[in-house]
C-alpha cells in the first residue's frame, strides 16, 4: 500500500474504518484477497513478484498493512534485493501474540528489510512503525482520530499530499458517526486523482503508464463484525467487490 486512510475509534461502533491504495509497478503481478494463513485465519492479496502481502486483515479485524518508506529529503532509495520481502510481515505480525506487537515492530530493524512503514490495528490500539537504515525502528501510538500513513512519516506535517488527505478526512468523518458513511467518503476520496502538488503521485489515486494505484481495499470492524471490500484495479473505475471472512 502507499496510501491508507485510518479513522481509528472515531465510531461507537467500529473501532477501525479504513481506507487504502495500492501503489505499484502496473506491470508487476498480484492476485486479489484470499486466504493467506488458515490458523489463524488471514486474508489478504497476493505479490506474485515478491511473494507476501500488502494488506492482511483476521476474521477478528485486526489489520496490518505496510508501505514502502522513502527518505525525509530527496528521492526514493533502489530497494536492495538481498534484504528480506517486506511482503512477509504483515502475516507474521497478525499470527503472533498481540500483547507484545509493540517489542514486535521495533524488533523489524536491523537491516533485514528495506526501508518500510508498518501499520498495526486492532480493536484495542493502533500502531505504526518506521523502519530504515537511519536508527532504531521508530513505533508510533495513535491517538483516536483521522490518520494519514503514505510513503513517509504517519500524518507527516510537511506533506502536501498528507495536508490534503486529513483535510478531506475531516470532512468526510464531519458527515456523522455511521461507519457506512465514513467508508463512503473514504472510498471517493481514495478515486480522486487531483493532486496536491505538480505531481501525479501527490493524488490519492494515481494514474501513470509505468506506475500508479493498482488496487483498493477498505476495513470496517467492530466487536465481531468484519466487512473487508477490495476493488481490483483504480477505484476511480473499479468496484469494490465485498470479501468474504468465515472463520
Amino acid at each position: 500500500m502507499c496510501t491508507i486512510l485510518l479513522a481509528w475509534g472515531c465510531h461507537p461502533a467500529a473501532r477501525i474504518v479504513l481506507a487504502a491504495n495500492r501503489d505499484e509497478l502496473i506491470a508487476r503481478p498480484s492476485v486479489p484477497p484470499g486466504m493467506l494463513s488458515e490458523n489463524p485465519l488471514i486474508l489478504g492479496g497476493r505479490d506474485l513478484g515478491a511473494g507476501g502481502t500488502w494488506l492482511a486483515v483476521t476474521a477478528d479485524g485486526a489489520v496490518c498493512a505496510v508501505t514502502n518508506r522513502h527518505p525525509g529529503e530527496g528521492p526514493p532509495v533502489a530497494p536492495d534485493p538481498t534484504r528480506r520481502s517486506r511482503g512477509e510481515i504483515p502475516v507474521a505480525l497478525l499470527s503472533g501474540d498481540r500483547e507484545d506487537i509493540q517489542a514486535r515492530l521495533a524488533d523489524l530493524g536491523h537491516a533485514r528489510y528495506n526501508p518500510v512503514n508498518v501499520l498495526w490495528v486492532d480493536g484495542n490500539r493502533a500502531l505504526v512503525a518506521h523502519v530504515d537504515d537511519s536508527g532504531p525502528v521508530c513505533v508510533v501510538e495513535l491517538a483516536p482520530g483521522p490518520h494519514v500513513l503514505t510513503t513517509r512519516d504517519v500524518d507527516d506535517p510537511r506533506s502536501a499530499k498528507v495536508a490534503m488527505l486529513r483535510a478531506g478526512m475531516d470532512r468526510v468523518l464531519s458527515a456523522g458517526d455511521d461507519p457506512g458513511v465514513t467508508i463512503a467518503g473514504l472510498k471517493a476520496m481514495l478515486a480522486d486523482n487531483t493532486s496536491a502538488t505538480d505531481s501525479p503521485v501527490d493524488a490519492a489515486c494515481i494514474h501513470g503508464d509505468v506506475y500508479g494505484t493498482v488496487s483498493a481495499s477498505t476495513v470496517i470492524a467492530g466487536g465481531e463484525h468484519v466487512v473487508y471490500e477490495h476493488a481490483p484495479g483504480r477505484p476511480c473505475v473499479t468496484p469494490f467487490e465485498d470479501v468474504a471472512i468465515a472463520g
